[in-house]
């Protein structure tokens, strides 16, 4: 970067240039390969203070012109075309993050500001920061302040009400911004209506890594009385800093339900109901007295398992993996839906086969709709993802068959997986413990995690890959690198069932999904009990088997034998091997794709599938 020795002159690498003419007006350019612009902004308005506001280190001032008029030229490609419009001037002075008082440790900021130009000649400028715990992710208002400048200039500042409605949750960075608003000024009577052009809008750069969104937006409502319009800017930095990896992941179940309740809706349609049905070729075939009953037997089952959503990180690895490849993941929305809908079927089979009667602190849908209804249900969802494709990769046969290959290869491996699952490891662990040698019995319940959850999340990302079109060498590290985070997503399960296991729900608190030492209870094999055979004295692992062997132990012989596999050191052998999974498919994979934000988020992804053994 280049800075002139004399008055306002900027030159950003020969790239862009920001510079003031004599006769006070701002020049900004940009060259770029593929297009450019270069602009000449004249001021309408004086230049009037904008905020002054303490900050963490010392005051913030910015100014601003808020009205010009520009004129120039915009190219693209070989072609150059005259522009003309109006424009807003700003510039801070101080520390850019801005708040009322320095945050408390663990917090962070996020800031909105309106900039918005209206047809009767006033301006409104409006800043909000609030701060964000990232321990427990509430957020509360700390500071606000809003400008009006009239037609001839004069500055006033007013009470006023701002609130955020229509949120959209970017794909890339998991950040939700409200974009639209209601602004309510009483003193001046004005409430206005902002609408963001349209909700992808957000900006990343080397500056902003995880995005900040910078919105064109458009303005109507009434200002004394009378109607007004306009247009301006609305720009949101959210609080970028991350606390809570599992927290952030789940910002994507936003995303997901939306996706869900579009892929299975609440009521029974006919039009919704014929993709669902197989009959998008012939319709007629579906009579509307039959709508109901499909409804009833093949949405509401999965709505009821999907109303308590739990982390959908499988929706997440489906989208990261497409953006960890430079390619944008907003076209593929649906994937996410399908995703979850398709898990969500496993489960509800899972479920029936292992007469759970919970799921995700929910009665199981086979307790509510009967076990015939939850296997139809179930198996039905497997096939979501057929209508998906053809919705995203319409014209594209080919890619399409690379997806259905990878996916059908997910299906035959799960069913294996959930087949050793149902045969049980109790002989294998008989074996064990009698002979002290627990590497067969850990060989087995590797196998059968690999096959029912790796080789799942594997099929995943690789589909992914495919969608970006990455090589097959980038698909191929991709793909063992997700197998490990199934596998290490599996064994922390096994480990965090000592405790019991919670999951987030919609008041930004935790529901039980599983009671402590849950699979202890029911007589299981799991990881932990495993890796005791070969930390604990052979007696004593023959006495703890024996007693949770056939199944019902009450909860405080449960939580006794839980401290022991901890204290044994059997927790410890679970989260090393999780972990040595993760780091040993990490390497390769990291050789082949760019460093980013996205390379650095499924790196903390495994890190979080491999040490998750607290909640």
């Amino acid at each position: 970067m280049r800075v002139g020795s004399v008055g306002l002159d900027l030159d950003f690498g020969g790239v862009t240039a920001l510079r003031k003419a004599p006769d006070g007006s701002f020049v900004v350019e940009a060259d770029g390969e593929l297009s450019g612009f270069s602009l000449r902004m004249k001021p309408v308005k004086p230049t009037v203070e904008q905020f002054v506001n303490p900050t963490r280190v010392g005051p913030l001032s910015t100014y601003c012109v808020p009205r010009m008029d520009v004129a120039g030229t915009f190219r693209s490609g070989g072609t150059s075309v005259a522009v003309r419009g109006q424009g807003w001037y700003e510039r801070a002075f101080g520390d850019v993050q801005v708040g009322t008082s320095a945050p408390a440790c663990g917090a962070d900021l996020r800031r909105t500001h309106l900039g918005l130009t209206l047809d009767n000649g006033w301006d409104i400028a409006t800043d909000c920061f609030t701060e964000t715990d990232l321990t427990s992710g509430r957020s509360a208002l700390s500071h606000q302040a809003l400008m009006l400048c009239s037609p001839s200039g004069e500055r006033f500042e007013a009470p006023f009400d701002l609130r955020g409605t229509d949120p959209w949750t970017s794909l890339a960075t998991l950040n939700t911004y409200d974009t639209a608003y209601d602004l309510d000024i009483p003193e001046y009577d004005t409430h206005l209506r902002v609408r963001a052009w349209f909700p992808e809008q957000e900006i990343r750069s080397l500056i902003f890594v995880s995005g900040i969104l910078q919105a064109q937006v458009s303005v109507d409502g009434t200002m004394a009385g009378r109607p007004v319009r306009g247009h301006g800017i609305a720009e949101v930095l959210p609080a970028n800093r991350i606390g809570d990896f599992e927290r952030y992941v789940t910002r994507v179940r936003n995303v997901t339900r939306t996706e869900i309740d579009r892929l299975y809706p609440s009521r029974p349609l006919r039009s919704d109901l014929v993709s669902l049905a197989g009959s998008e070729d012939r319709p007629e075939r579906l009579d509307e007295l039959v709508t109901d009953d499909l409804h009833a037997c093949l949405v509401e089952p999965i709505r009821h398992a999907t109303a308590g959503l739990g982390r959908s990180w499988r929706s997440y690895v489906a989208a990261a993996a497409i953006e960890l490849f430079g390619v944008s993941s907003e076209p593929y929305r649906s994937l996410l839906g399908a995703v979850e809908i398709l898990h969500t079927g496993n489960l509800v089979i899972d479920d029936v086969e292992d007469r759970s009667a919970v799921r995700r602190g929910r009665p199981a849908v086979h307790t509510v709709f009967g076990e015939p209804v939850a296997v139809n249900a179930g198996t039905s969802a497997y096939f979501v993802l057929h209508r998906v494709l053809r919705e995203i990769l319409p014209d594209d046969d080919r890619l399409r068959l690379r997806v259905y290959d990878l996916y059908l290869q997910v299906l035959r491996a799960g069913h294996a997986g959930q087949a050793i699952d149902i045969a049980g490891h109790r002989t294998a662990m008989d074996h064990a413990v009698a002979s002290g040698d627990a590497e067969p019995l850990l060989r087995r319940i590797r196998t059968a995690h690999r096959l029912k959850t790796g080789v799942p999340v594997r099929g995943l990302g690789q589909i992914g890959a495919v969608i970006a079109r990455a090589d097959e060498h980038q698909i191929s590290a991709l793909g063992d690198y997700c197998e490990a985070i199934g596998l290490a997503y599996q064994i922390s399960d096994d480990v965090m069932d000592l405790q019991g296991v919670t999951a987030p729900n919609d008041a930004e608190g935790r529901t039980p999904t599983k009671h402590t030492a849950e699979d202890l209870r029911a007589g299981k094999a799991t990881m932990p009990l495993a890796h005791a055979v070969g930390l604990l004295p052979r007696a004593r692992m023959r006495d703890l088997w024996h007693t949770v062997r056939d199944g019902g132990v009450d909860a405080a012989t449960a939580r006794r034998i839980a401290h022991t596999l901890k204290d044994c050191g059997a927790v410890h052998a679970c989260v090393e091997e999780a972990r040595q999974e993760i780091d040993t498919a990490w390497k390769p994979l990291q050789d082949l794709v760019p460093c980013s934000y996205h390379s650095i988020m499924f790196a903390a992804l495994g890190s979080y599938a491999a040490r998750r053994e607290h909640e």
